[in-house]
């Protein structure tokens, strides 16, 4: 390798980890969207009631699953220098434990009535 080219560090296992996470969460958003303009129309029908589960279903595996993926592809991309991973494992990881509290505290606060 001669000194004008300059190796770049890539970790592909990196950008799949931080990839996984935002396409749950796109997808929920998606799905929420598509369910949210479905509901009049179908009077929440069986076709809103699925897509509404898939909304949450997917953002499930964003929280859970995806907050652990975020959190390795956060690691790996560190350790492997890529700045704009890292800046989006961050705010991944971030989103996640956020969503997290508010899904705690949807559940275990505000949710049990006397």
């Amino acid at each position: 390798m001669s000194d004008n080219q300059v190796k770049k560090r890539f970790d592909k296992p990196a950008m799949v980890f931080l990839i996984i996470p935002l396409i749950f969460f796109s997808l929920s958003v998606l799905f929420f969207i598509v369910g949210c303009c479905l509901e009049q129309p179908t009077s929440r029908g069986t076709i809103y009631s699925l897509i509404m589960l898939g909304s949450f279903a997917l953002l499930g595996l964003d929280l859970f699953p995806g907050g652990i993926f975020a959190a390795i592809g956060l690691f790996r991309a560190a350790r492997a220098k890529m700045t704009g991973f890292f800046v989006l494992g961050l705010i991944e990881v971030t989103v996640a434990v956020i969503l997290l509290f508010l899904v705690a505290y949807a559940v275990l606060v505000a949710g049990p009535g006397v």
